[in-house]
C-alpha cells in the first residue's frame, strides 16, 4: 500500500503554500491594526469677558412701613347709618366713607344758630340804649349808674354773642363729624364696627377702620459701622438712591431715595439706621414686610465682568475656563466681586477684557481639551428699571 505524499515535499507547492498563507497573514494584521478616526472638538458656548461701567453698592435686609397710617373714628356719638367702601379696598383722598345719623346734629345746629340771632338782637337792643342815654348822662337827666348800667349790659350781650357764635361752630363742627372721608389716598382695611350701631358713647372716640397710605412707603435699614464712612462719603457727592425686591425676586425692583440718617450707632448692635421712601407703583408691597435693599454708592468703570454661569467652585476657590490659543482649554483661578444685575459678575482678577470664558459645558472639559468654540444665541438686551444700568445678554 501506498503511503500518502507530503505536499511539503514538493519545493514548488510549498513555496506557493508559503506565499499565500504570508499574504493573508498580512491582510490580517493590516485590518487589526487600523487607526481609529479621531474625534472632533467637543462643542462649547462661550462668551467675552468685558468691560464695563458698574454701580458700587451695598446689600440690606429692611423692613417697610406706611408713610401715613390713620385711624378713622367716630368723634361724636350716634348711631351709624352708612358704610361707603369694601373691606380692603383703594380709597381716594376726600372718598366718603362711614356716616352717622346727622339729625341730631342738625337740630343741634339749628338752635345754636337761633340763640345766636336772639344774642346779636339783645346786643343791637342794648348798644342802642348805650347811644341813646350817653347824651344824656352829660345833662345829668340820668345818672352815672343808670349809664353804667345800660354799657355794662351792651358788654354782657356782647359776650352772649361770642358764646352764641362758640356754640355755632361747635354745632357745625358736630354736624360734619357725622360724615368721615379718606384723608389721603391709600388702603382701608377691614371695618371693625357695623352700620346700625352706636357710636362714639360717653364721648370716647370709637376706631370703625384704619387706612394705610402704600405708595410711597418708608424702607428701614440698618447700615454695618464699617460700612458708615462709604455711606457719609457717597452722600456728599449725590443723593443716595436704593432698589428695593420682596424677598421672592419676582417683581421689578422699586426705587426710591434715603431721606434720613440716624444720628447715632447702635451700640448694641454696631450698626446705624437709614430710611429711604420708595415707590410702589404695583402696590405689591405692604408695610411691615421684610424686604432686599441694595444702596447704590455710586459707579466704578473699566470692571472685568463675566456671565455668572461661567464661574464655577472647588474646595472655596472660584474658577472660570478660557479658550486660549488653539482653541484649548485653559483653567484659571478668578477673585469674584459683586454681581452686576441678574445675569453678570465682576471679576476682581483672574481675567482679563477680551478673553473667551466658556458659559456652557464646564462639567464636560478638562485643561488642555481642544474645543470647538461658539456664541450663545442672541438675547434681549436690559428691561429699563430703577436699578442702575445692567447687561443682560450680548
Amino acid at each position: 500500500m501506498m503511503k500518502p505524499k507530503n505536499p511539503l515535499s514538493d519545493p514548488l507547492k510549498a513555496v506557493l503554500i508559503y506565499s499565500i498563507s504570508l499574504a493573508l497573514f498580512v491582510t490580517a494584521a493590516g485590518c487589526g491594526k487600523e487607526e481609529k478616526k479621531t474625534p472632533p472638538p467637543m462643542p462649547v458656548t462661550v462668551a467675552p469677558v468685558e468691560s464695563e461701567t458698574v454701580p458700587i453698592y451695598l446689600d440690606y435686609v429692611g423692613t417697610t412701613d406706611s408713610i401715613q397710617t390713620v385711624d378713622i373714628n367716630a368723634r361724636v356719638e350716634g348711631f351709624l347709618i352708612k358704610r361707603a367702601f369694601e373691606d380692603g379696598a383703594d380709597v381716594k383722598e376726600g372718598q366718603l366713607l362711614f356716616v352717622i345719623d346727622p339729625r341730631p346734629f342738625e337740630a343741634d345746629l339749628a338752635a345754636a344758630q337761633a340763640q345766636l340771632s336772639e344774642s346779636r338782637a339783645s346786643l343791637s337792643y342794648a348798644l342802642e340804649q348805650v347811644r341813646r342815654y350817653e347824651p344824656l348822662v352829660g345833662k345829668q337827666y340820668i345818672t352815672q349808674d343808670t349809664y353804667d348800667g345800660y354799657v355794662t349790659q351792651a358788654e354782657e350781650n356782647r359776650a352772649a354773642v361770642e358764646a352764641a357764635q362758640a356754640n355755632v361752630t361747635q354745632a357745625k363742627l358736630n354736624l360734619g363729624y357725622c360724615t368721615m372721608y379718606s384723608p389721603f389716598d391709600g388702603r382701608i382695611g377691614r371695618r371693625y364696627v357695623d352700620v346700625g350701631n352706636l357710636v362714639g358713647a360717653a364721648g370716647e372716640p370709637t376706631k370703625l377702620a384704619t387706612i394705610v397710605q402704600l405708595d410711597p412707603l418708608y424702607v428701614y435699614f440698618s447700615v454695618a459701622e464699617r460700612d458708615v464712612p462709604k455711606v457719609i462719603g457717597a452722600q456728599e457727592e449725590n443723593p443716595l438712591t436704593v432698589s428695593v425686591l420682596l424677598p421672592d425676586e419676582t417683581k421689578t425692583p422699586e426705587s426710591g431715595t434715603v431721606d434720613f440718617i440716624n444720628n447715632q450707632v447702635d451700640v448694641n448692635t454696631g450698626t446705624i439706621e437709614l430710611r429711604a421712601v420708595v415707590t410702589n407703583t404695583r402696590k405689591s408691597i405692604l408695610p411691615g414686610q421684610y424686604v432686599k435693599v441694595r444702596l447704590l454708592l455710586g459707579e466704578q468703570p473699566n470692571t472685568t465682568i463675566v456671565p455668572q454661569q461661567a464661574v464655577g467652585e472647588q474646595q472655596g476657590q472660584k474658577y472660570v475656563y478660557v479658550v486660549g490659543e488653539g482653541n484649548k482649554v485653559e483653567f484659571k483661578n478668578v477673585t469674584v466681586g459683586q454681581d452686576y444685575g441678574s445675569k453678570y459678575t465682576v471679576i476682581a482678577s483672574g481675567v482679563k477684557a477680551g478673553e473667551k470664558v466658556i458659559i456652557e459645558g464646564l462639567q464636560k472639559v478638562r485643561p488642555g481639551m481642544v474645543v470647538s468654540p461658539k456664541a450663545p444665541r442672541p438675547t434681549p438686551g436690559p428691561t429699563p428699571g430703577p436699578r442702575a444700568p445692567e447687561k443682560e445678554g450680548e
